[in-house]
């Protein structure tokens, strides 16, 4: 296996394929990223230049689903490279940072930018049907999430910008597919 180097393009997000390879966002270099076991590399540039694609994961429908940071988007590809992109909220700029295919055949992703559009769980469908659950504390942020072994799904939150000392962050929090939250 051969050493690989990234010139600027920061590798983020990882997980494994639906096609037996490991699949990776590159932030800077807005594009993802395809690596079989034997270290062959494919990049697949995401439409949105400088859309900071930071998350992955492998979704229900066998496409890689993408969070896209400072695009503010949710990206979807196939594994042949096709890149669809997905606006979260058209009311409100977001910064979607983790996700995770959900136990109820859906994507769930959190929502970064605390200081304008509040502490949000993102849930969006493979065709693309977005609905946001806010989360509610001062000035926290929501991070990375999971799927749980209860068939809800688990998050962490931390003290987010604009927060000079303990805003009420620092939490684990639970959110069922029904939007109940708990923290």
């Amino acid at each position: 296996f051969r050493r690989v180097l990234f010139r600027s393009s920061w590798p983020q997000g990882i997980t494994a394929g639906p096609d037996g390879a490991v699949w990776f966002t590159e932030q800077h270099g807005n594009k993802i990223g395809r690596i079989t076991t034997a270290g062959v590399i494919t990049e697949f540039l995401v439409p949105t230049s400088n859309s900071g694609p930071f998350d992955i994961t492998t979704g229900p429908d066998g496409a890689l689903w993408f969070t896209e940071y400072t695009g503010g988007k949710i990206g979807r590809s196939t594994t042949a490279g096709v890149i669809t992109e997905f606006v979260p909220d058209e009311d409100y700029p977001s910064n979607p940072y983790g996700i995770t295919a959900g136990p109820d055949g859906a994507l769930w992703f959190t929502l970064y930018d605390s200081v304008y559009i509040g502490h949000n769980i993102g849930r969006i469908t493979i065709t693309g049907v977005v609905k946001i659950f806010q989360v509610g504390h001062g000035p926290t942020s929501v991070l990375g999430i999971t799927s749980g072994p209860d068939g809800a799904l688990w998050f962490t939150e931390t003290d987010g910008p604009g927060c000079s000392g303990w805003c009420g962050g620092n939490r684990i929090g639970r959110i069922t597919t029904g939007g109940r939250i708990t923290e």
